[in-house]
């Protein structure tokens, strides 16, 4: 069994909706947005402890009872450090956006079983087929590799024993879903070389992570969009397609 971590925190983004704490709350299909990702949590076999970190107040007005509530700190891998204090600091956790519109427990069941090995630290990507299939017109980052065209997901695995050690991994890997160059630049001259020729594997990446930060790092590939499309003030025709896709699925 493991715990989950839902990422609550972050600035108002009144693009989406104005008088919101943050983006965590905007209701889809009038459910929030952290509570959709909460339940998936807690409906989930594998996971035993649901933690959220963002504004306590709010959040307890509207989270089960039964979620941990662990207040914000300034950045994302800071909150990533509160959970891991709140925790006790052992074992592996997983951490998920609390933006994720589209999560379900068996797509967080399925990841968790590939994040089942000796990493200390799992990432999650996918393809852009395994985004485009079920929405073509979604607009993200993607990144070509000599394994195919990639984007990153909103779902990491993570060893609380290293979390120290990850730190400027886990901020390059979060901000490269936008930017991957950084991501490169990161891992020195020649992955930059062979990233701007489509050259770069996968393969190549993880073994560069553990040069640099001391750690196992394994890409976990995803099969469809659920840890993938998340909620983007700059990309409201995500948000329209996912929204239309959940009024089948909810029932609305």
């Amino acid at each position: 069994m493991a715990a989950a971590v839902v990422l609550a925190g972050g600035g108002p983004e009144p693009r989406l909706a104005p008088g919101l704490p943050n983006k965590a709350f905007l209701a889809i299909g009038g459910i929030p947005l952290v509570v959709r990702v909460t339940r998936a949590a807690l409906d989930c076999g594998a996971i035993d402890r649901v933690v959220v970190v963002g504004p306590t107040e709010p959040l307890a007005e509207i989270l089960d009872p039964s979620i941990e509530l662990v207040p914000e700190r300034e950045t994302l891998v800071g909150n990533i450090e509160a959970a891991a204090a709140h925790l006790g600091g052992s074992g592996k956790v997983l951490a998920l956006a609390s933006d994720l519109p589209l999560v379900t427990a068996e797509a967080v069941e399925g990841f968790l079983a590939r994040c089942a090995g000796d990493a200390d630290f799992y990432y999650s990507v996918a393809t852009q087929a395994a985004v485009e299939r079920r929405f073509p017109t979604a607009r993200k980052t993607y990144v070509r590799l000599a394994d195919g065209m990639f984007c990153g997901g909103s779902a990491m695995v993570v060893s609380l024993e290293v979390i120290e050690r990850v730190k400027p991994l886990i901020e390059q890997m979060i901000s490269a879903r936008k930017k991957p160059w950084q991501l490169a630049q990161m891992f020195g001259m020649a992955t930059i070389m062979k990233f701007a020729s489509g050259r770069l594997a996968i393969a190549e990446v993880e073994r560069r992570a553990e040069e640099i930060a001391g750690v196992k790092a394994r890409a976990v590939i995803l099969d469809g969009p659920e840890l993938v499309l998340d909620v983007d003030a700059d990309r409201p025709e995500n948000l329209e397609a996912v929204r239309q896709a959940l009024e089948h699925t909810d029932g609305g």
